[in-house]
């Protein structure tokens, strides 16, 4: 009964967190693309931020994110058949600045984690997990989310996207944190 219940919670979870994704084949074309268009931009642009492990990354008057840990775990999910190399807990907490729209309050999760083979990780259940919430003006959600990496990982890219109060422009921060044993 508990392990029905927790596979309806983590499809549920990994429905909201993915939301209308693009198919599999569009993501590879928007990756290539994204990744043309950030070397492109850092080209131009220099001041284009990687943080790195407790660094805050802040829109001013919106919200304030930072990954406090990433670490392994030696629990996995009998249920899970993909081959998976190494589950990793990650924790951050994102503060809520000022942020309001007319839809929901500040909702942020990572649009994508990539293991040190340059492969997208996928959401991998845990006990431990505390999934991101919306979250009003003034209040902090402390998150904690599992990761499935296809290969062993000393170092994680973590990346988040989502458009300003407004709706019109779209903020991206990346970070690369180290993850322990």
């Amino acid at each position: 009964m508990k392990s029905k219940l927790l596979f309806t919670v983590l499809l549920s979870a990994s429905v909201v967190l993915s939301g209308c994704s693009l198919f599999k084949s569009d993501l590879i074309k928007q990756s290539k693309s994204t990744a043309e268009n950030k070397a492109t931009a850092k080209n131009e642009n220099s001041s284009d931020k990687v943080y790195g492990l407790n660094e805050e990354w802040i829109v001013d008057g919106q919200w304030r994110l930072k990954i406090t840990e990433v670490k392994t775990t030696q629990d996995r999910n009998k249920h899970i058949k993909d081959k998976i190399a190494q589950v990793v807990i990650m924790k951050y907490t994102y503060e809520n600045l000022g942020f309001k729209n007319e839809y929901q309050d500040l909702f942020l999760a990572p649009r994508t984690v990539v293991d040190g083979a340059e492969n997208e990780a996928r959401i991998y259940p845990i006990n431990s997990s505390k999934y991101p919430e919306p979250t009003p003006v003034g209040a902090i959600s402390e998150s904690t989310m599992g990761y499935g990496l296809s290969v062993e990982s000393d170092k994680i890219k973590i990346s988040f996207t989502q458009f300003d109060k407004d709706g019109k422009k779209m903020e991206n921060a990346t970070f690369e944190v180290p993850v322990t044993k």
